[in-house]
């Protein structure tokens, strides 16, 4: 059977409507958590010195697990769909946070984050549906719209935790579970399968849930190597900033829960003022790479500014270097994905998407362990200073990377 073209519309109304609503209400499940999580650590390490170490160690071990998932997750939607990994990662976030929100001991909050890990493919397959109905031109606007729910979603989501806080420390997780849930019932009734049958992986065997095989196949593309270095430098930065930045503004500023909700909220603002307003003007004078050279260089001289916040501890410089970071942050992820997925063939657009983020994930696992461990050592200062070393790293890697690298001719004849 002849494989069907790519279509040449942006998605229908109902599956980009769930794709943002979806993306809006996993960053609200996840940032509800975020006021709160400090101190529900703290129930049960009272030593203030490890709790940095032990948010980190959390951290990390959903990172861990979902660096082996979610490329194992998005081969599978490359061979069965991107439909039914995407309601089973979301009922997996609803059980993992479930768990959580229960507690009684330290071992179960870890048991609650590896039970969201094996499910943390959702991304992967969300983005792997844009690039199945998108077509190349439209992809960074999409994605540059996603961004700005993500964003609103962590506008919410902090602004609902603090809310429920007041019923209990539990209470955020519960709500977030439940989030997940309605997702679920929402994508059960609207979504259609972006994937049809003949474009799907023809072969898939025992041997293609090894998740280093579906690891070498994404980096078997020699442009998707290069833009998954750059983000795995840049994602360190961000994995260390959700660690540490309730520590930071405690710490030096002597912030509570209420002013750290403050702070996601304006971030959120940032992200989609950044992603849905700022973005599309941008792609249309710098392309996709010059968008994220720039994002680059915003996200680095926001965490320039945080590192000086132990020196000069203003609420000022906290607010300007953390929106800085966030704008940089948004525009860079949503003009990157774009990249990553031009880069792409169609029959791999699961795998490929599934394999950075599990890069990414790997960053999350190196940068809360490492954060936290920087963070109760040496303080702020050093942790940020350097975390912004690393995104000039990323930056100068770009910067270096010729424009024409990114094209579509590195891309190998056949798939690992």
């Amino acid at each position: 059977m002849t494989a069907s073209p790519l279509p040449e519309a942006p998605p229908k109304k109902a599956p980009l409507l769930f794709l943002l609503i979806t993306a809006f209400l996993f960053a609200t499940g996840l940032s509800l958590v975020f006021p709160v999580l400090p101190f529900i650590v703290a129930k049960y390490v009272p030593q203030v010195s490890q709790q940095a170490a032990m948010i980190g160690l959390l951290g990390a071990a959903y990172a861990f697990l979902s660096f082996f998932s979610a490329p194992v997750l998005g081969a599978l939607s490359d061979a069965y769909g991107r439909r039914p990994i995407l309601i089973l990662s979301l009922l997996g976030s609803a059980l993992g946070y479930l768990v959580f929100g229960i507690g009684g001991s330290l071992w179960v909050l870890f048991l609650g984050r590896i039970i969201d890990g094996l499910c943390a493919g959702g991304l992967g397959a969300l983005f792997g549906y844009v690039a199945d109905t998108t077509p190349e031109e439209s992809r960074g606007k999409v994605f540059g719209q996603i961004g700005a729910t993500v964003g609103a979603g962590f506008i919410i989501g902090p602004a609902l935790g603090g809310l429920a806080s007041h019923l209990s420390l539990s209470a955020p997780m519960f709500l977030a579970a439940g989030v997940c849930l309605l997702n679920v019932l929402w994508g059960l009734f609207v979504l259609p399968e972006s994937l049809p049958a003949e474009r799907r992986r023809t072969h898939f065997d025992a041997s293609h849930l090894n998740p280093l095989r579906q690891l070498s196949g994404a980096l078997s593309y020699p442009a998707v190597r290069r833009l998954i270095t750059v983000s795995v430098l840049f994602a360190l930065p961000m994995s260390v900033m959700q660690v540490t930045v309730v520590l930071l503004g405690r710490d030096t500023l002597g912030w509570g829960a209420a002013q750290t909700s403050t702070l996601f909220i304006l971030i959120g603002a940032s992200d989609i003022v950044g992603q849905g307003v700022i973005l599309p003007f941008l792609l249309r004078l710098f392309k996709e790479r010059g968008v994220a050279v720039l994002g680059l260089g915003l996200g680095t001289l926001g965490m320039l500014g945080l590192a000086l916040l132990s020196i000069f501890p203003h609420a000022a410089l906290m607010y300007g270097s953390a929106l800085a970071f966030a704008l940089g942050e948004g525009i860079f992820n949503a003009s990157q994905n774009a990249l990553i997925s031009i880069a792409t063939p169609a029959e791999a657009q699961g795998q490929v998407q599934g394999g950075a983020e599990a890069f990414s994930s790997l960053a999350q696992i190196a940068g809360p362990l490492g954060g936290g461990q920087l963070y109760s050592r040496l303080g702020p200062g050093a942790t940020y200073g350097t975390v912004a070393a690393l995104g000039l790293a990323a930056l100068g890697l770009l910067l270096g990377q010729k424009p024409e690298a990114a094209s579509v001719e590195e891309r190998p004849q056949e798939m690992a």
